[in-house]
């Protein structure tokens, strides 16, 4: 009787998987297929796998350069994407104030501060102006501060950290000039696309 019911048992066991198989064979490719990159959404990881195809061993000379990550995100856009404009200055932000008071025209500010942790280069009232004038965002190799009042504004800020106090006024620094941080150079006109994985710069606009 015994093994008359495990016999019975395995063979509907048996019935049951044949069928599951023939079942997700006709309902097409495995589940643990890649799913197509967003296009719209153009993020990092996406752009580095269809634009930096070689292997990270292999020395190469890829068309797109990736920041390293020493950046935490300030700003109520984590995403932000468009065209560099660039600052260098150290310590000093009148021309960061001075590019933000420009139209931006979905463009992306990157400051280098010279990775200076010793007073803020943007505080709530520039981040406001730049949200208002139309900036993408602002990445900074230095600090900012009001970050909480930063955090809720529709606007990209990527920075090394924050500090209370603001910074001097007399040594202006230089505006367009090519800046090196972080492992990358960024050039005025670049592509910058920034996410919570990283920031992506390249010479020309990138599509997926």
């Amino acid at each position: 009787m015994l093994a008359r019911t495990a016999k019975t048992a395995a063979q509907r066991w048996t019935a049951a998987a044949a069928l599951g198989g023939t079942r997700a064979a006709a309902s097409g490719p495995s589940s643990n297929q890649y799913p197509p990159p967003d296009a719209l959404r153009l993020g990092t990881a996406d752009l580095c796998d269809v634009h930096h195809p070689e292997p990270v061993d292999v020395v190469s000379q890829p068309k797109i350069q990736i920041m390293q990550p020493v950046f935490r995100d300030f700003g109520g856009n984590i995403r932000f994407r468009g065209k560099a404009a660039t600052v260098k200055c150290f310590e000093a932000n009148p021309l960061v104030r001075a590019a933000l008071e420009e139209p931006g025209e979905g463009r992306v500010l990157v400051v280098d501060g010279g990775a200076s942790t010793r007073c803020a280069l943007l505080g709530d009232n520039i981040a406001e102006m730049a949200h208002k004038n139309g900036w993408s965002g602002i990445i900074i190799n230095g600090c900012i501060r009001d970050s909480e009042d930063i955090g809720r504004m529709p606007l990209g800020v990527k920075a090394l950290a924050t500090f209370p106090l603001k910074s001097a006024k007399r040594d202006r620094g230089l505006r367009d000039v090519p800046v090196s941080f972080a492992g990358v150079t960024v050039r005025a006109g670049d592509w910058v696309y920034a996410d919570k994985d990283g920031v992506v710069v390249s010479p020309e606009e990138l599509t997926l």
